[in-house]
């Protein structure tokens, strides 16, 4: 417990301070009057947000059109499954960086691989336009993060009865059918869960970003975490770093509450 409250309180009364090297005076919420106050704050905020919805949509339909292709396979499965996990497997500060070597404008694979197809003349900036640095890093993302969606749909699809497939399928129903009535209403709970689970992980998630561009350029991918890093060791002002992670914190409390409540839900309908 004491390694939870003390760095939560330790982190609290930083953001009530304003912190000049050693020095630090009390202040009161005047940090997060300036933080709020601060045009940077709503753009890092609506950053976060779109970087959040963008890549957990597109985490949950890559993860559960993958599970669903592997609960088909008869051969081969439990080799593809661990092929598709390797990216979650690898820690994001590495994966990052091989993603920076990737897409180096000049030597990069990724560019090479465009241009040998005839799909670019010239090498692209990845990192270095603002629109492609964050379509970049939400790719980024989306390989490693669709494999933890994809196996939560995995282990829900293996408890769809087949009695309702087979049902379905006697009473003629197409594949799309049999999704749409079958495997979504009994994914229902799940996919909720894992969406919000998802969320959580994404919007205040640092390492990709942090090392890939680092917010750049012209702050169009300095999501949360990130302006929290660079308020923090490139701007100096602990105080008000400090107070936009109490803020971050407040979010993923909220998101954290209704996943308790639906989970909560979820066991309640289980036993009745």
């Amino acid at each position: 417990c004491a390694i939870i409250v003390f760095p939560l309180g330790h982190a609290f009364w930083t953001s009530l301070q304003r912190v000049r090297g050693l020095r630090s005076t009390f202040v009161g919420f005047d940090n997060y009057a300036r933080v709020l106050g601060d045009d940077a704050f709503w753009h890092s905020l609506s950053v976060s947000f779109a970087f959040t919805g963008v890549a957990v949509a597109l985490h949950m339909a890559l993860g559960l059109a993958l599970a669903l292709l592997l609960d088909e396979l008869r051969s081969a499965r439990a080799a593809l499954r661990i092929a598709f996990l390797t990216p979650w497997m690898v820690a994001p500060a590495v994966g990052a960086t091989i993603w920076l070597w990737l897409l180096e404008p000049q030597f990069g694979v990724v560019n090479y691989l465009l241009r040998a197809a005839g799909t670019i003349d010239a090498p692209l900036a990845w990192l270095g336009e603002p629109g492609l640095a964050f379509a970049s890093v939400v790719a980024v993302d989306v390989w490693r993060g669709v494999p933890f969606v994809m196996l939560l749909m995995l282990a829900g699809l293996q408890t769809v009865p087949p009695e309702q497939y087979e049902a379905a399928a006697m009473d003629g129903a197409s594949a799309w059918q049999r999704f749409r009535f079958v495997t979504l209403p009994n994914l229902r709970y799940l996919l909720i869960v894992a969406t919000t689970l998802d969320v959580i992980n994404t919007i205040r998630h640092y390492d990709i970003i942090g090392v890939m561009t680092a917010g750049g350029p012209a702050q169009a991918t300095e999501v949360l975490p990130v302006l929290l890093y660079n308020t923090a060791f490139r701007g100096n002002r602990f105080g008000e770093a400090a107070a936009i992670g109490v803020l971050l914190l407040l979010i993923v409390l909220a998101l954290s509450t209704f996943y308790i409540r639906v989970t909560r839900v979820g066991r309640e309908e289980a036993l009745r």
